[in-house]
């Protein structure tokens, strides 16, 4: 049947360069100690597994999950030019990740709280 749920046109694009970098989902799913329906259930890859996963491919937490780190600056006083030098994003992709954050806000969603960032002092590396 083959792994189909890769391939969902709704997922985030950072959840697919990790599912990519570890080949598919069920390669990511082992990896993790988790099912593959598991990772079908993921929009993004959550807060848990960031410190896990970066470890294991050598992907900046950045790539990982840039909403949250856009959450962590934002909430530090920094506007959305500085969030953007600062992580080498355009300014609507900072914005896009500010709404995304407001949205979650707004649900009532916290499982992804910015406490949930591993400790970074360095920004991404060029192509991470």
């Amino acid at each position: 049947m083959g792994h189909l749920v890769d391939m969902r046109l709704d997922r985030d694009p950072c959840l697919m360069a990790v599912i990519r970098r570890y080949g598919n989902a069920q390669r990511l799913a082992t990896a993790l100690g988790l099912t593959r329906q598991a990772i079908a259930s993921w929009d993004m890859v959550p807060a848990k597994w960031i410190r896990h996963i970066s470890g294991q491919t050598g992907m900046h937490p950045y790539r990982i999950r840039p909403d949250l780190y856009v959450e962590g600056y934002w909430n530090m006083g920094m506007n959305t030019a500085e969030i953007s030098a600062k992580m080498r994003l355009s300014e609507p992709e900072v914005d896009r990740y500010l709404h995304l954050v407001l949205a979650r806000r707004r649900a009532g969603q916290n499982d992804n709280a910015c406490t949930a960032i591993p400790p970074v002092s360095e920004p991404p590396l060029a192509g991470q």
